[in-house]
């Protein structure tokens, strides 16, 4: 009798996580083209005015699936979790948004990104989550990071940078409603109802300021749709079919697209306060989801 062979299982572990994360290295690149279009976008419209039509734009992508789901399609599972997670999204791409078009791109993307480092605190101060000592050390390390790039206290730093930094707690808040949704939440359910609260809360400085947006904002709004939807396709789908832990982090290289893009079309630079930011802020973001793994396993 033979032994069975463990290396053809090992191959396909180790082509999954491969995949996995070119995949979301894909979306890190997506994530950074989209802030791009933002930034253009930034130069004749509203973050308030670009956020409305991106959500119409995704509800129109949406509406065959709420037609042949209907009546289900707008059936949550928790109304209040999926509310607060379309107004909490609402608010941390608002500040994005605005923060994309006044500081360099790669320190927006950063800071929209810094959500993990949130999650932690806000799950044990909203539904009294436990954290172990590995996640506060995490919670520590990306704040020191985070520290780093704001510069408080030097002539280099930016107020402005706080609103970014906001898009990522307010992102963290999202994600603290989505791991408390129950398992068979729908994810197209909940972008559905993400277009449906974002129209309704921006649609409001879009009434008070009535106007189409110019034909030299088109390009970059259908830019933003399609690279963020790109986005998050090629993030789930690598999530999907590899160990989340071992690729999610690597989304973080659209900081490094970012600041690639922003040096080649704004002329933006990367000073060492942003490098050993960025890799503190990384790295606590790699250990708080090995460690929450860890505790849910």
């Amino acid at each position: 009798m033979t032994a069975l062979n463990p290396e053809p299982a090992a191959q396909a572990r180790r082509q999954r996580v491969l995949s996995g994360a070119a995949l979301v290295t894909g979306a890190g690149l997506m994530f950074a083209l989209a802030g791009m279009s933002i930034k253009m976008a930034g130069e004749t419209l509203g973050s308030t005015h670009i956020l409305f039509w991106r959500n119409v734009l995704s509800l129109l992508i949406l509406t065959p699936w709420i037609l042949w789901n209907w009546p289900h399609s707008l059936k949550p599972a928790h109304t209040g979790l999926i509310v607060l997670r379309g107004v909490s999204v609402v608010a941390a791409l608002l500040c994005y948004y605005y923060a994309v078009t006044v500081i360099p791109l790669a320190d927006a993307l950063l800071f929209n990104f810094s959500a993990p480092i949130f999650v932690p605190v806000l799950g044990l101060l909203l539904f009294g989550f436990a954290l172990n000592r590995a996640v506060l050390l995490a919670v520590i390390i990306g704040f020191i990071g985070v520290a780093l790039i704001l510069k408080p206290g030097t002539n280099l730093f930016q107020p402005v940078a706080l609103i970014a930094l906001a898009s990522g707690a307010l992102g963290g808040l999202s994600a603290v409603a989505i791991w408390r949704m129950p398992a068979n939440e729908s994810a197209t359910r909940i972008a559905v109802f993400f277009a449906l609260i974002g129209i309704a809360i921006t649609s409001v400085a879009v009434v008070a300021d009535p106007r189409l947006p110019p034909p030299e904002s088109w390009s970059p709004l259908v830019m933003l749709g399609v690279f963020s939807t790109a986005a998050h396709l090629l993030y789930v789908r690598g999530c999907l079919i590899a160990p989340t832990d071992q690729v999610s982090t690597l989304s973080y290289t659209s900081v490094f697209f970012g600041a690639a893009i922003g040096w080649m079309i704004w002329d933006e630079r990367v000073d060492w306060f942003m490098t050993a930011g960025t890799a503190l802020v990384v790295g606590a973001s790699a250990i708080s989801v090995r460690a929450r793994r860890g505790t849910t396993a």
